[in-house]
């Protein structure tokens, strides 16, 4: 669906004290920076972790011109997930794990101004959400576990990103194909060979000495990738 591969650089990889400044870091001077900003929202239910919740994504909105992509990692999303739509949040993303009605919490997340995301786990099955991911926008595809970054990127979930790959260019679906967990200068080009449209790096970002540059670096990769396959 993406015509250029896009980075979203993980905050949760960022300093949490200094996050206007961090969110400033990957923007790019010529506009060639970060695609979007992904916010990963733990509750320690769904998760084990805990992280930031709507009024910190609030004042994130309000501190850049990023879009926002949300990774809600929580219970009970069908309740929470509208209210980061209703905040300006350009991705709304919720885990297909946890939904109860995925294909009306899409119509509200759209309602409501955001594009609709569902992410799976790396051990959840695809074929089952084909006919729900009529609804989204977006497929996020976990490679690690949700809940902890930094974790190392488990390769097997790339046919899921195959099979979605196809489906999209077939015109059975129609979104954006997202990949999160353990995406770096390493495991990029298999991530972009495999169909993936939108990259979500943290530490490889975030650790980087200027994550900006690094965010070129990424991308770049992951277009001379998406171009050997093609």
């Amino acid at each position: 669906m993406s015509n250029q591969p896009l980075i979203a650089p993980s905050l949760l990889s960022a300093d949490f004290a200094r996050l206007a400044d961090e969110m400033a870091a990957v923007g790019g001077d010529s506009g060639g920076g970060a695609d979007w900003l992904h916010v990963d929202v733990m509750d320690a239910h769904f998760v084990p972790n805990l992280t930031l919740g709507l009024p910190v994504v609030q004042s994130l909105q309000k501190s850049t011109d990023i879009p926002l992509d949300c990774h809600l990692m929580i219970d009970d999303p069908d309740r929470w997930a509208v209210g980061y739509a209703e905040a300006g949040v350009h991705n709304v993303t919720v885990h297909a794990e946890a939904a109860d009605e995925p294909v009306g919490l899409a119509k509200n997340l759209r309602a409501a101004g955001a594009k609709a995301g569902l992410s799976i786990k790396p051990n959840t099955p695809l074929e089952p959400y084909t006919d729900v991911l009529k609804h989204y926008d977006t497929l996020l595809v976990m490679s690690v576990e949700p809940g902890f970054g930094g974790q190392k990127f488990i390769g097997e979930v790339l046919e899921k990103t195959r099979r979605a790959r196809r489906m999209v260019d077939t015109g059975h679906l129609n979104l954006v194909v997202e990949i999160d967990g353990g995406i770096n200068t390493e495991t990029i080009e298999q991530a972009a060979e495999a169909g993936v449209d939108c990259f979500v790096a943290g530490s490889a970002v975030y650790g980087a000495e200027d994550p900006a540059r690094a965010v070129e670096g990424l991308r770049s990769q992951a277009i001379n990738a998406a171009h050997a396959r093609q």
